[in-house]
This record gives structure tokens, C-alpha cells and sequence, in this order.
């Protein structure tokens, strides 16, 4: 007699049950619309791009129970706790030490990043490139950008080169005149060639080219720009501020015995007499484009910058780049452009270096590059002092 296991049988009923209550619990569904939906928006945890609600009481419940509360996380000591202590990588900072800046032929260096806005519309550049005579100086730039990221990311790539090209062609006797003129023709230069390769690519390509629009971006935004360009044989430092970007410098003050706040920049805006004068000369019967409450220029937070092609192109222009490229149209109350300029104002100062020693009574002078988004929220004052009380920790 043969015995025939029950096994198949047995495993057979599992299967039934087994899938019984799996089509009781468990939701089983094809991907549709709604997941496309959803996906589109990235690893983002508060995206919520999709409200279907059957009454008010599931309304209710999810205002109530489900939507995030933005300042939650900041409330978290544990997570406050993280961030501080992974503040460098998190604003993408970053430090040389001694033996760095020395290979590099650069001052100690330190710098960070923290965007605002996505995509981050704020660049920067640094390094060592001739300077009168073929000399090697030192650069530093920070470029804020406004309306798109193409103009600073173009200043990026262009200004330090472009800048260091002009002042090899002086003489390293030259005047401070002499280069501070270089300066500001380098600056005006970039912004002129810019400004003149997008103008030529709209007038010459058809409606929706993509090489136009390409060469239109960074004339379709805009950025301010603050760049410092330092002597090392002579000590010199010189500051070309375009827009509202500051520099400032940390000063030793014995007396004191603590470092001091020195401007080596002025914001450029519509709060700042000197430029409400230059504006008003060159525009004598056009008051309203300035506003004295918010110190706008035609609506712009700045009076000087790079790109922003409605404050420097006429009407009927920026009418056809709107139509054919789908640009933004004239700002109302223009009648008379260019009313921005790229030129910089230059300043210069001479700097204090020595050798560290505890015992010395003179330290050396430190320089703070920085966008408006900084300014806005800490004076120049209280940044001098955060970077000295650093130095003082650093040091102990």
C-alpha cells in the first residue's frame, strides 16, 4: 500500500487563507496619475501637491492632524543640536589652514555659502592672478545674483579674469588713480560685452532659439558685485563694490585692546545720498523713479548692477524680447535708460600684516566679504566682533 502525504493539500489551504487576508489588509493598487503627481515633486517630505477631501470632517481632520508645522524642527534641541554641529557642510563652508594658503600664495581664506532661494542665485570666486606688471595679487569676489543665478554664475567664470587681464597691462608703478580707473573700466567692460552678445543673439536668431535664449540669461537677470583685489608686495587692498554687497575690514585697536569695525564699502542703494545725486543728475526730470520709502530704483533693491536689461534697454526692445523669447516686460516709469550702471566705486586702504605673537601689541587686519543676506540680519559692527571673538578662541 502506498501513502500519499497530504502536504500539497495542506499547503494549498495555507495559500487560500494567506490570500484571503492579504486582499482584507493589505491595499494593493497600480501606480496612476496621483504617483506621477507626487513624484514630480522629488524627495521633498512637505511636498503636498494633491487635496481630495470627501466632507469637511476629513478636511478638518487633516488641517488639524496632518499638515506640518514648518517651525517644528527648530523647535527640536536634539535636531538644533545636529545642525550646529554639522554647520560647516551644511551652509557649504569651508577653512584653509596656514600650510594651504601658503601653497596656494592666498591669505588664510574661509568662506560659506548659505542659499536662500532655489535654485541659489549667490556665487563666488577667489584665487592668485597677475596684477600690474605681471605681479601676482590676490582676488576675492562674492556675487549676489537677483532673478535668476546667470548673471553671477557669468561674473563667476569672467570678472576675476577679465579684471586681472586689464591690470597686467599697467605698470606696477602705476597710481592709485591709474588702477583704481582699470577698476572700474573692467568692471563696466564685462558687464558692456555681456550686455552686447545677448542684444546681438536676440536681434539675429528666430523667436525661441535655444542658443538665443542661452546667451539672454544673464542679461535677463542680474547680480551686484563686490570683489577686493589685494597687493601683497605693497599691502594695498582695493574694494569695487557694484550693488548693495559690503566689505568690511577687522582693525587692531590697541587702545581698545580689541578689534575695531572699518567699512571699506557703501551699500548702493536709494538711502544712499551719493547715489540719489548721480541718479537725479543724470535723470533731472524723472523724480518718481526713485522711491524714498523703500530706496528703489524702478523697483530694484540696488542703484548699480550687472545684466538687468530692463533698466538698461529701450521700451520697445524689451517688448520685442518678450514676445519673441518670453521675457519680462518694460518696468513702468521707464522713459530714459540705462538707469543702472556696472560701474564700481573703488576704495582703498592699506592693510596691517605682522607675524603672530602673543606678546605683540599689533595683530593683523582681517577682511569680511558678504552679501546683503548677511547685512540684513547682523551689523558690521557685531560681524567684526564674532570674527574676533573666533580669532580669540582659535588662539587660546
Amino acid at each position: 500500500k502506498i501513502l500519499q502525504s497530504a502536504f500539497p493539500t495542506k499547503t494549498f489551504l495555507f495559500l487560500v487563507v494567506l490570500g484571503a487576508a492579504a486582499y482584507y489588509f493589505v491595499d494593493i493598487r497600480y501606480a496612476d496619475w496621483a504617483d506621477a503627481v507626487l513624484e514630480s515633486h522629488g524627495d521633498d517630505p512637505l511636498a503636498t501637491p494633491l487635496h481630495f477631501y470627501k466632507d469637511r470632517e476629513e478636511l478638518d481632520h487633516w488641517i488639524h492632524a496632518h499638515v506640518p508645522d514648518p517651525a517644528g524642527p527648530a523647535r527640536d534641541p536634539n535636531l538644533l543640536q545636529a545642525i550646529n554641529a554639522q554647520f560647516e557642510k551644511l551652509v557649504l563652508g569651508w577653512r584653509m589652514n596656514e600650510d594651504e594658503a601658503r601653497e596656494a600664495n592666498l591669505p588664510i581664506t574661509h568662506g560659506c555659502q548659505m542659499k536662500s532661494n532655489q535654485a541659489c542665485e549667490d556665487t563666488y570666486a577667489l584665487g592668485t592672478s597677475p596684477g600690474p606688471g605681471g605681479l601676482p595679487w590676490n582676488y576675492w569676489g562674492v556675487y549676489d545674483g537677483h532673478a535668476g543665478r546667470f548673471t553671477s554664475m557669468h561674473l563667476q567664470w569672467h570678472l576675476i579674469p577679465q579684471l586681472s587681464r586689464a591690470l597686467s597691462n599697467v605698470s606696477p608703478q602705476s597710481s592709485s588713480n591709474v588702477i583704481a580707473d582699470t577698476i572700474m573700466a573692467a568692471f563696466v567692460r564685462v558687464d558692456d560685452d555681456m550686455m552686447a552678445r545677448a542684444k546681438h543673439a536676440a536681434s539675429w536668431y528666430p523667436a525661441a532659439n535655444n542658443v538665443a535664449l542661452h546667451t539672454l540669461a544673464p542679461a535677463f537677470s542680474g547680480s551686484c558685485a563686490l570683489l577686493a583685489a589685494f597687493d601683497p608686495e605693497k599691502d594695498k587692498l582695493r574694494i569695487a563694490c557694484t550693488g548693495d554687497s559690503r566689505a568690511v575690514l577687522g582693525r587692531w585697536d590697541a587702545l581698545e585692546q580689541k578689534y575695531i569695525c572699518k567699512p571699506l564699502s557703501v551699500d548702493q542703494t536709494g538711502f544712499n545720498q551719493d547715489e540719489v545725486e548721480r541718479i537725479k543728475a543724470a535723470h533731472p526730470d524723472e523724480p518718481e523713479i526713485l522711491n524714498p520709502d523703500s530706496g528703489r530704483l524702478l523697483g530694484l533693491a540696488v542703484t548699480r548692477a550687472f545684466g538687468d536689461h530692463r533698466w538698461k534697454w529701450e521700451n520697445g526692445f524689451i517688448r520685442t524680447l518678450q514676445a519673441k523669447f518670453w521675457g519680462t516686460p518694460p518696468r513702468p516709469n521707464s522713459r530714459t535708460p540705462p538707469y543702472l550702471t556696472a560701474e564700481p566705486v573703488v576704495t582703498e586702504t592699506d592693510v596691517v600684516r605682522v607675524e603672530p605673537h602673543p606678546s605683540s601689541p599689533v595683530k593683523s587686519d582681517f577682511m569680511i566679504l558678504a552679501s546683503d543676506g548677511l547685512w540684513d540680519r547682523i551689523s558690521s559692527e557685531h560681524a567684526v566682533e564674532c570674527v574676533s571673538r573666533w580669532i580669540d578662541a582659535r588662539d587660546r
